[in-house]
């Protein structure tokens, strides 16, 4: 977690400096936030940071429903806007969507949204214990890499989003 809180606030760096904008969407018990909306500011992002509540049930679909909002949003009132999503989680989609849903199916349905969209995205499984989750599902929805967050560095992770950048 440390590893993926330093690799946002990066990201916030790298943004202001390059005058892009970033946005942080949070998800965790059964419902996803939008913590930071899409800003400019390093200190908004980083103040943000610091109270992030760690921890709970992971409603992945609630996640990707929320990013697929934001992205949408920002690309209305700029059409030319190139997004990248980058999804940090460790894949254990354990929330559905509505009562009695299919916690994998919802996230797997969000995610051809956003796959239409045909924005960048990075996937970072955060998961140690080889279980698998949805994250190898995401990946080849999106014709990605999933990368694992196991012994990288925020550098690291910010230079896997740089090259997708380009």
């Amino acid at each position: 977690m440390a590893a993926a809180l330093g690799a946002a606030t990066s990201l916030a760096k790298e943004a202001y400096l390059k005058r892009d904008q970033v946005g942080l969407i949070t998800f965790r018990e059964r419902t996803a936030q939008l913590l930071v909306p899409p800003t400019d500011s390093v200190v908004l992002v980083r103040r943000r940071l610091q109270r992030l509540p760690i921890g709970g049930a992971t409603p992945l679909a609630a996640g990707l429903l929320k990013a697929w909002e934001v992205v949408g949003q920002a690309q209305c009132r700029n059409p030319e806007l190139a997004p990248l999503l980058v999804l940090i989680s460790d894949g254990d989609a354990t929330a559905p969507l509505n009562a009695g849903g299919n916690p994998a199916e919802d996230c797997l349905i969000i995610a051809d949204r956003l796959r239409r969209m045909e924005l960048k995205i990075v996937l970072i499984d955060t998961q140690t214990s080889g279980k698998g989750g949805i994250m190898p599902k995401l990946a080849a929805l999106f014709d990605t890499n999933c990368h694992h967050l196991h012994h990288m560095r925020p550098k690291q992770i910010l230079r896997l989003i740089e090259q997708t950048e380009h």
